[in-house]
């Protein structure tokens, strides 16, 4: 009984240590994918704006052709 008493905290320590690392783990996985998702969204804004600007100059051509 003793030597339980006397590892316990050693065992309990352990364990908390294993759930620690696997939350950090999922933690960092999500903050990934968050990263990724980011970025995604970040280039497709950019080619939106490219799109934006390719039609307004092709629009202002096609105004000067005219006028």
């Amino acid at each position: 009984m003793e030597n339980a008493r006397k590892f316990l905290p050693l065992i309990i320590g352990g364990v908390v240590a294993i759930v620690v690392f696997f939350i950090s783990r999922k933690v960092s996985k999500s903050s990934g994918n968050n990263q990724e998702r980011s970025e995604i969204l970040e280039k497709a804004r950019e080619a939106k704006l490219a799109k934006s600007i390719l039609k307004k100059s092709e629009n202002e051509e096609g105004t000067s052709d005219i006028g």
